[in-house]
């Protein structure tokens, strides 16, 4: 018996306001890509629905709620470089509440960016949403397949030490 292929899968939550702009949070200084800016996001958990472990981490970020029904897939994201991830980016634009840093140990600032204005420094999802049209189609797939794309995708070198390790590594 031949053992099956396994990979990681994080859901993001690309959250729009009333103006059009974009909510980021930035990575805390003890966090893998320290100062860089990300959405809200998380690691999907075992017999987990995608779209709950949006909402349910999007509410353990940021404080906002929302209904898993008003998420709509935008991006799909496969890479590989030195740990498999598949990527599913949501966007949102129906929440109750005001976005604030909950989760401080992981998070170091948060904030509105208008989408043609979005920080230096975001990580390598951001960017790939961003490349792929800010969710200009119904659904986009953008594969980072090798350490020279994602590179080329982040305008810098890839970070020391490589990917966070798989769970459990």
């Amino acid at each position: 018996m031949t053992e099956r292929f396994m990979t990681r899968a994080a859901v993001f939550t690309v959250v729009y306001n009333s103006k059009g702009e974009i909510l980021l949070q930035q990575r805390g200084p003890h966090s893998y890509l320290a100062g860089h800016w990300d959405f809200p996001s998380g690691h999907l958990e075992a017999g987990e629905d995608m779209r709950v472990t949006a909402v349910r981490e999007l509410q353990e970020e940021t404080g906002l709620v929302a209904s898993a029904e008003t998420l709509t897939l935008r991006h799909v994201d496969h890479y590989y470089i030195e740990v498999d991830y598949l990527n599913f980016v949501f966007e949102l634009r129906s929440f109750d509440g005001e976005p604030a840093i909950m989760e401080p140990e992981k998070c170091s600032a948060i904030g509105w960016f208008k989408p043609d204005q979005l920080p230096e420094q975001c990580v390598n999802v951001v960017r790939a949403y961003q490349a792929a049209g800010l969710g200009a189609a119904e659904s986009v797939t953008y594969s980072v397949t090798d350490r020279a794309a994602y590179e080329h995708l982040m305008g810098e070198p890839l970070q020391a030490g490589g990917l966070p390790p798989a769970a459990g590594a």
